[in-house]
């Protein structure tokens, strides 16, 4: 067999493109035949997948015809191939490493049609930059159109670094790169491009600077945080991203969280404690407020600042679950105040012994809306458990849902009953004395305070003020009463009695201090001088009527009756006044003596038969003396 005949052979069973142009190499060296071997390497082209696969035969071609226009057939092929700028790209490469120049224009021509992301027009540039700079310039000025977010510009820019070694306009880059960025992320692919692309820290920090008066979101600055940590490793400007994420924050989860990253990367304890006080402000539950609390005290060792946090928490308990594990933390926090660990414990023992009991006052409390029920659950927790802390919570809910004056006043009787805090229920009542609205209430508040605190100073002081505050002549006697009654002090009762009598104007005035001199003082001679002074303002059988009126209501004395009368005698002259005050006396003072006399006065004054007659009529009915009567109605004509 023949040369031609074996390689003849070797063609027919060509399979991959190294055995199609290991065949075209034999050709030519056996044969000298540039056709076939031409020939049999476009036929193993025609199977290639990818433009580099075609590529292969025109490096072939290449070398072994030494044929530019073979060469370039075969990468004419290879264009059919490319699918991306990056094919035409690296299409564009070969051509240019073949010699072919105008190809590979042509080719880099295709590539920028095709490139649409900023990676297809960097790669291309720097493919160019040797070979064509004048197209590299034209396709980094498209490549900078694209430039839309931060990581766009640095990679621009980078890329610019790369082939031109210009900082100054690297760093302008980063500037309108900076103008674009909106986020965390953002701004830190500038930052850390600052200092791993251009060496330059400062200008890091500054665009880090700028992030912070940019970003507005508390969470894109939590992140941009550890950024500045990590690159710049500087504490004070990480704490001003945290407490500008401070200000984003409003509620519980946000605050904790930056609490704790705070902590975590700064190490600022005091700044940590201030943000867990603000979640603590945001009126959390009880199980957040004790894990916060445990991690003040824990993690930051600020004891003092979870103690208040655990008071919230403990006023935050829901259920008896709640309550023992608050329970549980404060007696690991707080071993330093035994008054409170001591009262803990105590409680904590009682809901251990208790406890369905307790999910069933817990219950209780949770569905009750007014100050009654909660007053009264309190006493029932005492007299089932003696558990005094729970009550006084429940007494300490009633007050805030108290509202009445009676309730105030039922509520402290409770708290005296079972809790004897003579603190909280002395509170209750100061707070009451702005509530009193009359003597009642005074009077009411004032026995109150005697049945539970048995303070008489206390009690005589309220009545005391009250003198300057009377509204009128009642509010100083009934105070008169009270100072007798309550102080056995008369000579304050008569100070108060006297400055009524010294404010009389009318009758009813004089009789009023009349009647408390009388009944209060006991002062006889004190209280007829007041109803003479009455009765020194009357002037018609009206005025006496009336005077006699109230005199009756307010002493039983008929003396006193008839001493009065007896003033009006001399004012009281024409008949039908003295037919009036005779009767006056017999009926009201039961003076018959009296009567008599003015009788005869008004006799000497009938000078008619009408008066006559009322006279006559009046002896017999009222005085029951039917001679004198008779005599009387004989004058009659």
């Amino acid at each position: 067999m023949g040369l031609k005949e074996e390689l003849e052979e070797k063609a027919e069973s060509c399979d991959s493109p190294e055995e199609y142009i290991g065949v075209a190499k034999e050709i030519i060296a056996g044969l000298d035949d540039k056709d076939w071997a031409v020939e049999l390497m476009e036929a193993g082209a025609e199977w290639a997948q990818t433009y580099d696969e075609a590529v292969v035969y025109a490096e072939a071609a290449k070398e072994i015809i030494g044929d530019d226009d073979v060469v370039g057939n075969f990468l004419s092929n290879a264009k059919m191939l490319c699918m991306s700028a990056a094919d035409f790209i690296g299409l564009g490469s070969a051509a240019g490493k073949l010699g072919l120049e105008d190809m590979a224009k042509e080719m880099n021509e295709a590539a920028m049609g095709k490139c649409t992301k900023l990676t297809d027009f960097l790669n291309l540039s720097n493919q160019l930059i040797k070979t064509d700079p004048d197209m590299a310039k034209q396709v980094m000025d498209k490549a900078f159109a694209k430039c839309t977010k931060p990581e766009d510009f640095v990679s621009f820019a980078k890329s610019i670094l790369d082939s031109t070694k210009d900082k100054d306009q690297a760093k302008e880059i980063y500037e309108k790169g900076i103008a674009a960025a909106t986020t965390a992320d953002g701004f830190s692919a500038l930052a850390a491009g600052a200092i791993k692309d251009l060496g330059d820290k400062d200008f890091a920090r500054a665009i880090y600077e700028k992030a912070v008066g940019s970003l507005e979101k508390g969470d894109e600055l939590l992140k941009f945080a550890v950024i500045v940590k990590e690159q710049l490793d500087d504490k004070e400007f990480t704490l001003s991203v945290y407490k500008k994420a401070e200000a984003q924050y409003t509620k519980f989860d946000e605050y904790l969280k930056l609490a704790k990253a705070s902590f975590e990367n700064t190490g600022e304890k005091a700044f940590a404690s201030g943000v867990y006080q603000k979640a603590a402000a945001t009126n959390p539950d009880c199980t957040q407020l004790v894990s916060m609390a445990l991690a003040m005290a824990k993690d930051l060792g600020d004891t003092a600042a979870a103690l208040p946090v655990l008071k919230q928490a403990q006023a935050a308990v829901k259920n008896n679950a709640d309550f023992l594990k608050t329970a549980g933390a404060i007696l690991e926090v707080a071993k330093d105040d035994k008054a409170w660990t001591d009262a803990i414990a105590f409680q904590k023992a009682k809901r251990e012994e208790f406890g369905k009991l307790y999910d069933d006052f817990a219950l209780q409390e949770n569905e009750i809306k007014t100050c009654a029920p909660m007053r009264i659950l309190a006493g029932e927790v005492v007299k089932e458990t003696g558990d005094t802390f729970y009550a006084a919570k429940l007494y300490k809910k009633s007050e805030k849902l108290t509202i009445h004056f009676s309730d105030f006043i039922k509520l402290a009787a409770a708290i005296h009953g079972d809790l004897k805090d003579t603190e909280w229920i002395k509170e209750i009542y100061t707070a009451l004395l702005d509530k009193c609205k009359s003597f009642g209430d005074y009077n009411t508040l004032t026995n109150a305070i005697q049945d539970t605190l048995g303070d008489s100073a206390w009690v005589k002081q309220i009545y005391a003020g009250l003198e300057t505050k009377a509204a009128g002549n009642g509010d100083l006697i009934k105070l008169a009463a009270v100072a007798i009654e309550k102080f056995k002090d008369k000579a304050w009762a008569q100070k108060l009695v006297g400055a009524v009598a010294g404010k009389a104007k009318t009758v009813y005035d004089y009789t009023f201090a009349g009647s408390a001199t009388l009944k209060l003082l006991e002062n006889r001679d004190g209280a007829l001088a007041l109803y003479k002074s009455a009765e020194g303002l009357c002037r018609t059988k009206q005025d006496y009527a009336g005077l006699v009126a109230l005199v009756k209501q307010q002493t039983a004395d008929k003396s006193m009756l008839s001493e009065l009368l007896v003033l009006g005698r001399q004012k009281l002259t024409e008949f039908s006044d003295q037919l009036f005050l005779a009767e006056t006396f017999l009926i009201d003072a039961q003076d018959a003596e009296n009567a008599a006399a003015v009788y005869e006065d008004a006799e000497r004054n009938a000078l008619t038969n009408d008066t006559l007659s009322q006279l006559g009529t009046s002896v017999k009915g009222r005085l029951g003396d039917d001679k004198w009567a008779s005599r009387i109605l004989a004058k009659i004509r």
